[in-house]
């Protein structure tokens, strides 16, 4: 991992972005307007798959730009997931007001919730009454 006092290269501090945008975006509000200025539910969800995911294409780019920057893409997926899962959340700022961190533990309400939803068994569909091969016999 990089020291806080190593000079960054530009490719270093653009994937410093990319990922710390990834986790700005798990915070802020949703909203419903398609907007550049605002984070919407895809948004969100995809940074959650971003930064949790542990298999997949996203798990294999969040772990390429890792590597870049000498991070394990997959120790960060692991503290998130754990946080997602009820570890503490760091504060926002080293001097958040007490103004700041309560938004921050209503967004963290929001995200462990959506994190629980995004986890959901999804309901297996319907199978049709007849299979297909009794549809050809009987015509």
């Amino acid at each position: 991992m990089l020291a806080p006092d190593t000079p960054q290269t530009p490719e270093a501090a653009l994937v410093t972005a990319i990922l710390m945008q990834a986790y700005r975006d798990l915070f802020v509000s949703v909203r419903t307007e398609s907007n550049a200025s605002f984070t919407t539910q895809s948004d969100q969800d995809q940074a959650i798959t971003f930064l949790t995911d542990q298999a997949g294409a996203t798990a294999r780019h969040r772990n390429a730009l890792c590597a870049l920057i000498g991070w394990d893409g997959n120790v960060l997926a692991a503290r998130v997931r754990a946080m997602m899962d009820g570890n503490t959340f760091p504060p926002p700022t080293p001097d958040a007001t007490p103004a700041t961190l309560e938004r921050n533990a209503a967004a963290v309400v929001r995200l462990r919730q959506r994190w629980q939803h995004l986890n959901e068994p999804r309901p297996k569909s319907k199978r049709p009454e007849r299979s297909v091969s009794n549809l050809n016999a009987a015509a």
